[in-house]
């Protein structure tokens, strides 16, 4: 099985704000099961910098970085713009929105055949 976080799990998971979603990560984690999207990495990194400029090196830009390191990073690939569509019109048509990055990391999702993770889906499974 696959896993895809989106960014408010692995900010949840990198603060430590919920122990039954740090357990259910770091097992994932551990047998190889999570993956890291290019978006979910555009959007923390643009996180860590800004606190960087702010603030210098945190712990929070060190755990960016070592995610970076840690997990495999998921290039969008050449059938995410079908996904993408497919996503973007059933949200439309059925009058939902999730907002453009979640609805481009739950597409990624489909495309990489995993399941997307979001703090609260993870913590309760």
């Amino acid at each position: 099985m696959i896993y895809l976080p989106d960014t408010n799990a692995l900010s949840a998971y990198l603060a430590g704000r919920s122990p039954q979603l740090t357990e259910r990560m770091r097992l994932a984690f551990a047998a190889g099961e999570l993956r890291l999207s290019v978006m979910v990495l555009a959007e923390l990194t643009f996180g860590a910098e800004k606190i960087r400029m702010k603030l210098g090196d945190t712990t929070f830009t060190r755990q960016v970085e070592a995610l970076r390191k840690q997990l495999e990073v998921e290039p969008l690939g050449e059938s995410f713009a079908e996904h993408y569509a497919a996503v973007r019109l059933h949200l439309e048509s059925t009058s939902q929105k999730i907002g453009d990055r979640d609805t481009i990391i739950a597409a990624h999702a489909l495309t990489l055949g995993a399941i997307m993770v979001t703090r609260i889906s993870f913590a309760t499974d």
